[in-house]
Parts: structure tokens; C-alpha cells; sequence
């Protein structure tokens, strides 16, 4: 089974270390520790996890409530909230924002285990019903962040170490990252991948072939696996 690949936040480095060892002992991926916002911004960029473990006061001016707020909007990652005993205006400003469930300070293995567990839990099953299903994307173009409408990318192309995304406006948006890292971003029930190099949206699909696809009069090829696979989806 895939590990979940875990983002930690948090500015108190002793406590960031403590549960990174905790994460690997319980078969998590921790994939870096930042301890600030414009630190975590990066992290995240660079590493697209599957959850953020944040704390709620990272001692920098936008604190990790405001981080919570950048994470929804570029990336849709979900996240755990860490907290100490906070005041009331605070932890309203925390739940505005949708947390997976909270760790409160001080915390065990077990608070982290069951904290992960059960958000994750609860995540999928809100993703399977589709009530969290996004509507964009945020990709790094260049040195800027782009918002990406979800309904306007026809198929990905990988293209070495780059992604060409071609839109319905016959632009063609060229974004440097791995086949994964952009899969992870897209929703599974819109999106399939049809072989190493091509990443399709299934309506857009208007005929399937044995050994290719169709998106107009675009033919594109397609392995037998994820030819099954396709019929499958649509």
C-alpha cells in the first residue's frame, strides 16, 4: 500500500523531530520539516504531499491559520491542525478552515496516529462521494503559480522532465514536474492515464480503438491495460 506522505510544520524544531520519528515509526513518509510560512510554501511546492501536519502558531507574522488558508487555495492539500491551549478568536479562525481533526500539545504516538487515521479516513470518503471535488489546480509555470481551471485541460503531455498542458483555448501552458506529481493533483474520477507519456480527461474523449483514442481529431496512443481500465471509468 502506498505510504501517506506527510508534510510537518511546525516551528518548535524538537517537537517537528519527535513526530517526524513518530511518523516513520508508524509507516508514514515524512517528506521535509519547514518552520515558517514562506518556508513551508516551498516545501509544499516542491514536494505536493498527501497531508500537512501544521501548527497553528508558527511565531511568524501569518501564522499557520493563514498558511491553512494558501494550502485550500493553491493545492486542495488537506491538514491536520497542532495546537496548544488557544484562545477563542483562534480557534474559530482554525475551524473556519476545514481541519482533518486537531493534536493538541501535549501529544503521544497514539494522538498522532489516531489523529492521521482518522482525517485521512474521513478525507477519502468525502472525496469518493465528491462533496470536496476541486474545480482548479494550481500549477508552477515558470517562477509563478497559476490557477488552472480543471474543466479547460483537455490531456497532459510528458514531455521529459516538463509537462505540456494543453487547454481548450489552444494554449499550451508547459509546467516542470513528474507524471505523479501532477496526478496527485488531479481528480481520478476526471482524469486517466493512458500510457507513460499521455494524461487525458475521459469526456473529452469522443472514440476509443484498440491501440488508441480519440479527442476529436486528435489521436493519441493507448496500452492495453488502461484501455480496460478506461472502459471501466467512462
Amino acid at each position: 500500500m502506498k505510504k501517506i506522505r506527510i508534510a510537518i510544520v511546525e516551528d518548535e524544531m524538537i517537537i517537528a523531530n519527535t513526530i517526524e520519528l513518530a511518523l516513520k515509526k508508524l509507516g508514514y513518509e515524512s517528506v521535509g520539516i519547514a518552520g515558517g510560512y514562506s518556508t513551508a510554501i516551498d516545501l509544499l511546492a516542491t514536494t505536493l504531499p498527501d497531508l500537512v501536519l501544521l501548527d497553528v502558531n508558527l511565531g511568524t507574522p501569518k501564522d499557520g491559520i493563514d498558511l491553512a488558508a494558501e494550502i485550500k487555495q493553491r493545492w486542495g492539500t488537506p491538514f491536520i491542525f497542532i495546537t496548544a491551549n488557544s484562545d477563542a478568536a483562534t480557534l474559530n479562525r482554525a475551524k473556519a478552515n476545514q481541519p482533518l481533526a486537531y493534536l493538541v500539545k501535549p501529544f503521544s504516538q497514539n494522538d498522532i496516529f489516531s489523529a492521521i487515521e482518522i482525517g485521512w479516513n474521513n478525507y477519502n470518503a468525502q472525496q469518493s462521494s465528491g462533496a470536496t471535488q476541486p474545480k482548479e489546480i494550481v500549477l508552477k509555470v515558470g517562477r509563478a503559480y497559476e490557477k488552472i481551471i480543471l474543466d479547460e485541460i483537455i490531456f497532459i503531455k510528458n514531455d521529459h522532465i516538463y509537462m505540456d498542458v494543453y487547454l481548450k483555448s489552444g494554449k499550451i501552458i508547459v509546467v516542470r514536474a513528474t507524471t505523479q506529481e501532477i496526478m496527485n493533483l488531479l481528480p481520478a474520477q476526471l482524469f486517466v492515464k493512458i500510457n507513460r507519456t499521455y494524461i487525458v480527461q475521459i469526456k473529452y474523449i469522443t472514440k476509443i480503438e484498440i491501440n488508441s483514442i480519440f479527442i476529436g481529431l486528435q489521436e493519441l496512443p493507448i496500452s492495453k491495460s488502461m484501455r480496460q481500465q478506461l472502459l471501466l471509468s467512462i
